[in-house]
């Protein structure tokens, strides 16, 4: 029984391979509104490949962007005791090489470049729904209505050229606080979430200049369909909209209205394994852009 909850565990959270996506705000991670025994470790490892209008922010001056970027993940997960309440904590280092060309104030340019993004700090914890158990205790645990509450922390540790428009890091701090709920449905199972992005400034945009930017307000839904423990799949949708920008003091008309769409796959090997899968697109209505996704991952549990 233990062996086979550690499976269950193991492919809810393999969502952590799914989190980060440059190009859009919202970042899916099915069940991540799930219970898991406190006392584990993960190490998960994730590819990923996008085209179209990646990594970048409307703020910045490009038109008719085409790009196509390699994206790897490596995230650590901690699952812990907080407050009598089920906790993870999670470490993020992506790693990215891409190809970018577009239009920069009238004039054309490409580049290519590689390196580390920004490192990221997650805590997730339930404060409602469930209580933090043992791996034993797991097993005779019936899945009920959780709340949460997700705080993720972006430190501006990634490769960044301050005489440069496309850069893999973003030279500012980030906060991303999450309230969200999962509900179970027989093999079905639903989750939902709403959470804002705020950004700290940069003082190094093109050459000095002061970027500044709105909050993004974001939401998004999982529809989630176990096929057994450990083995499921699941369609997910996402909006934002804000994070109009301000540069210099001048306000420019970049508020974001984005959309995403994606499928997710996870499937354990093992007892302490597993794989993912994820194809997905997303767009941004008020700059235009759309880009598509795939992300393959494996993880492995302690």
């Amino acid at each position: 029984m233990v062996k086979l909850n550690r499976a269950w565990v193991l492919a809810g959270i393999l969502c952590a391979l799914f989190g980060l996506s440059p190009a859009g705000a919202q970042e899916f991670e099915p069940r991540s509104y799930s219970v898991a025994p406190v006392g584990l470790n993960f190490f998960s490892i994730g590819y990923g490949f996008l085209t179209g209008a990646v990594f970048l922010d409307p703020s910045l001056p490009i038109d008719d962007v085409d790009s196509e970027v390699h994206l790897v993940v490596a995230r650590y997960v901690r699952t812990l005791e907080m407050f009598g309440r089920p906790t993870k904590l999670k470490l993020v280092q992506p790693w990215s090489s891409g190809h970018w060309d577009g239009i920069v104030e009238g004039e054309f340019r490409t580049r290519d470049t590689n390196g580390l993004a920004d490192t990221r700090v997650v805590i997730e914890t339930l404060f409602a729904g469930a209580e933090a158990m043992s791996a034993a205790e797991m097993a005779d645990y019936e899945p009920d209505t959780v709340w949460g509450l997700r705080l993720q922390v972006i430190a501006p540790t990634g490769e960044y050229d301050g005489t440069r428009a496309i850069n893999l890091g973003a030279n500012r701090w980030g906060l991303i606080p999450e309230i969200g709920f999962g509900h179970p449905l027989g093999k079905w199972s639903i989750e939902g979430a709403v959470g804002a992005w705020l950004f700290g400034n940069n003082s190094d945009y093109l050459e000095g200049q002061l970027l500044e930017q709105e909050s993004l307000l974001v939401t998004k839904l999982h529809a989630i369909r176990t096929i057994r423990p450990g083995f499921w799949w699941a369609l997910a949708a996402g909006y934002g909209y804000g994070g109009r920008t301000t540069i210099d003091g001048v306000k420019r008309a970049t508020i974001q209205r984005n959309t995403r769409l994606a499928v997710a796959m996870a499937y354990p090997i093992r007892a302490n394994q597993g794989v993912s899968v994820m194809i997905g697109s997303g767009g941004n209505r008020g700059a235009g852009t759309r880009y598509y996704s795939v992300v393959l991952g494996y993880q492995y549990a302690w």
